[in-house]
């Protein structure tokens, strides 16, 4: 390892960071464009992908939630999303100043927001990194999945044109089966996950699979305007709403709702899913 490379990831797990790892810019090359890292950094040279886990009473918090205790969805909003981020945030901020101190340039990517609410994008797909990178997989949800936390930790990238070192895709035994399992299918309030529709990208020379996300239905989920996701009110939703549908719908949810949340309300995939066994 580079001593560029040890100094950025002793700085990343200092800062309690659980999950690391480096790609080349190359391997985006298949990326959509306006979408690849030299797209946002014109001379951008390397991907960092930074990840914390979701911890285990947070998960089973959000269970409960969903088994009638309502409030325990609090704790999955705070703990295993929005603080979640913000850590991830701060952590980026860190990563970009150091190397920008050390006469390079670097671009912070968010966890989350801000993104565009009408295209459903933000600035650059946090997971796609993710894998890029090695951390894991994608499972059948579309989400980082990696051996040790199945597909439940949240994701922060920085984009720099400093030359480290990458470190190898992952390689071990397939993480995700979805030939053995659906469960992220079954168990998604808005039926937003196709069991058969699938997306192929190519990374790094690799191609994945995973399902095609109505991402529409999968907003009106997490954001609770159904009482599938512990919304206070129950709204009709079209099969493939459009981001008109969604402002008309969110304008009649309840004031109540709108003070409580501050995360994701859902999660049902990313909570359910049995990985690791």
């Amino acid at each position: 390892m580079g001593i560029l490379n040890k100094r950025v990831k002793d700085l990343i797990y200092g800062d309690g960071i659980d999950l690391t790892g480096i790609a080349s810019a190359d391997r985006f090359g298949n990326a959509p464009e306006g979408w690849k890292p030299t797209d946002l950094l014109e001379n951008a040279e390397s991907v960092i992908s930074i990840g914390l886990r979701i911890g285990e009473g947070v998960r089973e918090a959000n269970k409960l939630a969903y088994r009638g205790r309502r409030h325990g969805i609090y704790v999955y909003q705070r703990f295993g999303y929005t603080l979640l981020n913000e850590e991830l945030d701060r952590t980026a901020h860190r990563i970009a100043r150091f190397l920008e101190n050390k006469g390079h340039t670097a671009m912070p990517i968010p966890a989350s927001s801000p993104s565009d609410p009408y295209a459903l994008k933000g600035v650059f797909s946090n997971r796609h990194a993710a894998v890029a990178a090695g951390l894991g997989e994608f499972g059948w949800q579309s989400l980082l999945v990696t051996p040790d936390n199945g597909p439940r930790q949240r994701l922060a990238s920085v984009i720099t044109d400093a030359q480290l070192d990458a470190d190898p895709m992952y390689n071990g035994e397939k993480i995700c089966n979805k030939e053995q399992c659906n469960v992220c299918v079954s168990v998604c309030p808005m039926n937003a996950i196709s069991k058969d529709k699938s997306v192929k990208v190519d990374i790094g020379g690799k191609t994945f699979e995973y399902a095609y996300i109505n991402k529409a239905r999968c907003r009106f989920g997490i954001h609770a305007l159904s009482t599938k996701t512990l919304g206070r009110l129950d709204f009709e939703i079209p099969s493939n709403p459009s981001p008109e549908d969604y402002l008309e719908t969110a304008s009649k949810e309840s004031p109540w709702q709108k003070m409580e949340r501050v995360g994701s309300m859902c999660g049902r995939c990313i909570i359910n899913c049995p990985i690791p066994k």
